[in-house]
């Protein structure tokens, strides 16, 4: 009968399962965020973003010294003052006059309807935007195409480059609402203004082009029109490198990813970039060398006005104006470090890989306490800041879901097995095997079960005098009952004194004391346990006496203490802790003693020795003991000297 299936034996294999469990699961995690219909799922967006926020909250401010909006903000709405918006197209003319050596001028304001004033207004503003040069428009889409031939749209397109769209989002031109085409054939440059934000509503990307469906054009986002006249780029530059997921400009590259989107590097928080007052600027508060050589965009920023678009800056609420959204991104275009989105790329994916499966590994094939804490620390200490590094380093947004997860989940299976796997384990093989108390025991202290440790124990075996005559006279169903309610009590009675049982033999038992080196008193309650046995046989044969099919039960018993090998024993197939040595078989030899002597209970020297303060003993003398050089000196405990009492150790 197998006592537990070698606790080390059974660590070993549940060690490469748990190995083999976390390849598994780092290998699930990352063909999911690879393939696009799972890569967007929240398992892996909502710790993306939550670190891509926290990088941007976290960088300190980086207000560019060339960019710079003019808001059309409460003051300049004052009824004293510019009064209520919109205002005729004149007002917008007069601060051409005033800001003429800016570099860029960029109307975040839709001019798609004439002006309420008369043409007149829209030709003054017209002839401004000629005057200046340097003016930029914007285009917003429709929601439903209209596909009137007679109505093409103003908007200029960029030329299709030679090897195709890339990865450029397609859109229908006609979707497109430009100004009005006075203004649209004056400005510099137009283009939509239209951004996407998340699936959590934040915008973090923008597409800086977009491609027909005709594959003839394609055409600038609204900052990418911006930035183009600024580096003073063709359009042809600008679409050269579309094929490889780059947008141009004067020979610096913004990536773009398989969607067509570039990822947004915001120079900081709502009020990073420089804002002056419309009125003031009108007014001449500020000097026009504030705008000498500058990008100046003019946008809503009055309440009821502005757009808002809630940007990665949870410490002001994600509070951000539209305008202050493409001022970012003309300058992520100019002067911020290009962010590439890797979210996709193999190599970070390899990364998350080779991480999970080296954190299931460690967790695995350390300490129980050892390998569990540095899988946690893998974690902590490379996957957690994973996406810091790379950002901070590289420029990169890697797949963080991905290398969180891998590494993660494993370290947390694991975890959890490895922490509790000897526990468990134990209680499984053990529960039937010592008393609870002992359980409780050796699951607070696994390392007690080492195997191969040597100490002094004592063992009890006893076994029913006459057994094979009453198992051949009485019917199957009716022994086993009975023998069954016997082993029982026995068992009841060994626990009550906290033995380890061994094994049943038949209708034999063997029980050690101290087989876990926890007992120093192990040999006195090991004889407290063979009077418990004796007091519970007489109350059953009592029992039994009164039951028809019951055959009262006469036991010998016999203890024995020395020096004993505990650990595992057996085959690869069937294992069991248990005690090997001298005192085994010395303790089976003085229990059959009790045949020839006509006694219940002998114990050897050894024994009495420990006990002889708990017991009066008669000295039977010394007996041959086969397999023994020396004969051994035995006593014979009187069932009515010992009475159990509470349990000792």
């Amino acid at each position: 009968m197998a006592r537990r299936d070698a606790v080390t034996g059974q660590l070993a294999q549940q060690r490469a399962r748990g190995i083999r469990t976390a390849i598994v699961i780092a290998v699930v995690v990352v063909v999911l965020r690879y393939l696009p219909l799972t890569a967007g799922i929240s398992l892996f967006s909502v710790p993306e973003n939550f670190a891509y926020d926290v990088a941007f909250d976290r960088r300190a401010p980086q207000p560019p010294t060339d960019i710079v909006i003019i808001a059309i903000d409460d003051e300049s709405l004052r009824p004293d003052r510019l009064g209520q918006f919109p205002w005729p197209r004149g007002v917008y003319a007069d601060l051409l006059a005033q800001i003429p050596n800016a570099k860029v001028v960029a109307f975040d304001i839709l001019f798609a309807e004439p002006d309420r004033s008369g043409p007149e207004a829209d030709a003054r503003f017209a002839q401004a935007m000629r005057t200046h040069g340097r003016v930029v428009l914007g285009a917003y889409k429709r929601v439903h195409a209209e596909y009137a031939e007679d109505n093409p749209p103003k908007i200029p397109g960029y030329p299709m480059p030679e090897d195709g769209p890339g990865p450029l989002a397609r859109i229908q031109p006609l979707n497109f609402t430009p100004p009005i085409a006075p203004l649209a054939d004056a400005a510099a440059g137009v283009g939509y203004v239209d951004i996407e934000p998340d699936k959590d509503g934040v915008y973090r990307r923008v597409k800086p082009l977009c491609a027909d469906y005709a594959g003839e054009n394609t055409y600038p986002h609204f900052a990418t029109e911006i930035a183009r006249l600024v580096t003073g780029t063709t359009p042809e530059q600008v679409v050269s490198q579309i094929p490889r997921g780059r947008v141009t400009l004067a020979g610096r590259a913004a990536f773009v990813n398989a969607n067509g989107t570039m990822l947004i590097n915001y120079c900081g928080p709502t009020g990073t970039i420089a804002r002056h007052s419309f009125w003031d600027v009108m007014h001449g508060d500020v000097p026009a060398t504030e705008f000498a050589d500058k990008i100046v965009l003019v946008g809503a920023t009055a309440p009821g006005l502005y757009d808002i678009r809630p940007a990665p800056y949870r410490r002001s609420n994600r509070f951000f104006l539209g305008v202050e959204t493409n001022a970012n991104i003309v300058n992520s275009l100019l002067h911020m470090p290009p962010l590439r989105d890797s979210s996709r790329a193999t190599l970070w994916l390899a990364f998350a890989l080779v991480l999970g499966a080296i954190a299931g590994w460690m967790v695995w094939t350390n300490g129980e306490v050892v390998g569990p804490l540095l899988g946690a620390l893998i974690l902590v200490l490379i996957a957690l800041p994973s996406f810091f590094a790379a950002f901070t380093g590289v420029n990169q947004i890697i797949p963080y879901g991905a290398v969180v997860l891998a590494v993660a989940i494993p370290v947390a299976l694991g975890v959890y097995e490895r922490l509790g796997a000897e526990r468990r384990m134990i209680r499984e093989q053990f529960s039937a095997y010592v008393s609870p108390d002992v359980l409780r025991m050796l699951a607070r202290n696994p390392e007690i079960l080492r195997a191969g440790q040597r100490r002094e124990v004592t063992i009890l075996f006893s076994d029913v005098r006459g057994s094979t005559s009453l198992s051949e006279n009485a019917q199957p169903e009716i022994w086993l009952a009975q023998l069954n309610e016997y082993m029982s009590e026995m068992t009841a009675a060994i626990f009550q004194f906290d033995g380890y049982l061994d094994k049943f033999m038949g209708d034999g038992i063997m029980a050690v004391w101290n087989a876990f080196g926890t007992q120093e008193n192990h040999a006195e309650l090991a004889l407290q346990a063979s009077q418990a046995m004796l007091e519970r046989l007489q109350a059953l044969n009592a029992y039994w006496e009164q039951t028809e099919d019951r055959t009262p039960f006469r036991i010998g018993i016999g203890l024995h203490t020395g020096e004993a090998v505990l650990g595992d024993a057996g085959s690869d197939q069937r294992r069991q802790y248990t005690a090997i040595g001298d005192v085994v078989n010395t303790a089976a030899r003085i229990e059959t003693m009790n045949k020839e002597l006509g006694t219940v209970c002998i114990i050897s020297e050894s024994t009495a020795a420990h006990t002889q303060d708990l017991v009066k003993l008669r000295e039977i003398g010394e007996m041959p003991v086969p397999g023994r050089s020396q004969p051994v000196r035995i006593f014979e405990v009187p069932s009515a000297d010992v009475a159990p009492g509470n349990e000792i150790g």
